[in-house]
């Protein structure tokens, strides 16, 4: 006995196929509707990256029994940027820029810090998860900083300041004390006196924010 169906047989080959297109339809036409949808979706913005730029001064302050010395370079360079890692920024000077107002002492310092073979001095600093402060006013951070003299590069935090009347121009200023043994840096002396292990450095910039 045949389980065909009679009526079956006798329908046209063009009602069968629009079945099958029916169903085709059924099933793919809200999947090609969610990958279109998916495809028109908007890609994420990326994060966006404010460069950072300006100049400034850097001053190394010593203490010997019989006197104080300062050096001032007025040809510091800062560049840096600020991303949703947070702060990136790096300032340096070349130590032949150091003015200390005695020739002499001058070619005497680059004597001891090498300054032929390492004429950079520089901080490298970050901070993560830093912002830029948008409103007028003074702001206080500390970063951990990388400071190089001599090709020797040391690591530990330091304090910034930076204040703005706009959240464009910033002063940026700092001050911190580093040791000239631990830059493997002889200490100069004076009637066989040396000056103190460490000095002071300090800095101040202009800088520039820039998307």
């Amino acid at each position: 006995m045949s389980l065909t169906n009679p009526i079956a047989e006798y329908l046209p080959l063009e009602w069968a196929w629009k079945g099958i297109e029916i169903m085709v339809c059924k099933r793919f036409i809200p999947l090609l509707l969610l990958v279109a949808g998916t495809l028109a979706r908007p890609a994420p913005a990326a994060a966006q990256t404010t460069e950072l730029s300006g100049n400034g001064s850097v001053e190394y302050r010593l203490v010997h029994k019989f006197h104080k010395i300062a050096g001032v370079s007025k040809a510091m360079a800062v560049r840096g940027s600020v991303d949703a890692s947070g702060l990136k920024d790096m300032a340096r000077a070349q130590v032949g820029t150091f003015d200390s107002s005695n020739t002499n002492r001058d070619a005497h310092m680059m004597e001891v810090v090498e300054g032929e073979k390492y004429p950079w001095a520089s901080v490298r600093a970050a901070l993560p998860g830093f912002k830029l402060p948008t409103a007028a006013g003074t702001t206080k951070i500390n970063v951990q900083a990388s400071v190089e003299l001599h090709g020797v590069a040391l690591s530990h935090p330091i304090d910034l300041t930076l204040q703005t009347k706009d959240g464009v121009h910033f002063h940026v200023s700092f001050e911190f004390p580093e040791s000239l043994t631990a830059h493997k840096i002889e200490r100069p002396s004076l009637l066989f006196v040396a000056v103190d292990d460490l000095i002071t450095i300090v800095g101040e910039a202009d800088v520039t924010a820039k998307p």
